[in-house]
């Protein structure tokens, strides 16, 4: 069986699971409800509360209340948009590799989350999505990929 692994994780000091993320480029419909079943197995299988989607232009935010085993307590929490302009550009080297430089810019927004001040200049759907305990979370946790990003250059 194939196991499902986050493009980023926020993890605590002592290495648990704060936050899962998966990142996605394609944003329909379809896809959004796929990445979202896929989450929610993720989340369960790694004993994570928090999880969050990054689709195209749209971040979902999933919590799991632990009422139910198996993360059938596991639920879309909010919806929001992500304005292009608030992700920064890549790093240099994932430039033309459209899924990793979205994934990067996703994990560099994340940790400018981090040590913003507030949330005040998002827009309010966002702000709200993001608000506590969740930025709590990215604050307190250490923000990372998941895994090894090829680069052309390894390759």
């Amino acid at each position: 069986m194939n196991t499902a692994h986050p493009d980023i994780v926020v993890v605590s000091p002592d290495g648990d699971y704060l936050i899962v993320v998966e990142v996605k480029i394609n944003d329909s419909l379809a896809h959004r409800t796929s990445s979202i079943e896929q989450l929610k197995r993720l989340m369960a299988s790694v004993g994570c509360s928090v999880g969050l989607i990054v689709t195209g232009s749209r971040i979902t935010l999933l919590r799991d209340s632990f009422e139910k085993s198996h993360g059938e307590s596991i639920a879309v929490v909010s919806e929001a948009r992500l304005p292009e302009h608030l992700l920064p550009t890549a790093d240099e080297q994932w430039r033309g590799q459209h899924g990793i430089e979205f994934e990067s810019r996703v994990q560099r927004w994340l940790e400018t989350l981090k040590q913003a001040p507030s949330l005040e200049n998002l827009p309010s759907d966002l702000a709200g999505l993001l608000s506590e305990p969740v930025i709590s979370l990215i604050r307190l946790g250490e923000i990372r990929a998941a895994g090894p990003r090829w680069s052309r250059v390894a390759s």
